[in-house]
């Protein structure tokens, strides 16, 4: 694969740890300043964003992230997995939380599925983010860094009876055809 192509690849999977892992640590923070841990049940349908369940999914972003990171770092695919199954978690909770609003009549504003613009963010950026992912496995899967080390390859020089030698095929040939 062109250098180029490789470099922008692993640049987009770099970009989109790093952010993961800031992301994570400043939503984080910022949910356990500034809300309550406890929540009155009409307010539930967001519950990926309070009280203690933001904090777990803080921290399981933070490790994905970080999963992520050493994954391209070290390039080996099976690191890029928790970041999919994640994200693929985190949008299924939005969706479920546009059927829990759409159900309670909130405005339609806040439902992002139905908000254009944000229905349109959304579908990009989880594009975006999925083709990325699998460029970066086919990258790793089919066109792997070199092996880091000596690369000394042994020769044989000598030619033993036992090895393969031509003369000794041509012979056991040539006694078949004159028998």
């Amino acid at each position: 694969m062109e250098g180029y192509l490789r470099f922008y690849i692993k640049f987009q999977g770099y970009t989109m740890a790093v952010v993961c892992i800031l992301a994570s640590i400043l939503a984080t923070v910022v949910i356990y300043q500034s809300n309550d841990m406890h929540y009155p049940l009409e307010e539930f349908y967001n519950y990926r964003f309070m009280g203690s369940s933001a904090l777990v999914f803080g921290a399981c972003w933070l490790a994905v992230g970080v999963s992520m990171l050493y994954g391209i770092i070290k390039e080996a695919k099976v690191y890029l997995y928790p970041f999919a199954i994640m994200y693929m978690l985190d949008l299924f909770l939005m969706f479920l939380r546009d059927i829990v609003s759409v159900w309670t009549n909130r405005p339609w504003y806040e439902i992002i599925l139905l908000n254009p613009v944000a229905g349109f963010v959304a579908l990009y950026i989880t594009l975006h983010i999925m083709l990325s992912l699998v460029a970066m496995g086919k990258l790793f899967e089919h066109d792997p860094l070199a092996l880091r080390g000596t690369n000394f390859v042994r020769f044989k020089t000598e030619n033993r009876p036992s090895e393969f030698d031509p003369q000794e095929q041509l012979s056991d040939e040539l006694s078949l055809v004159t028998e």
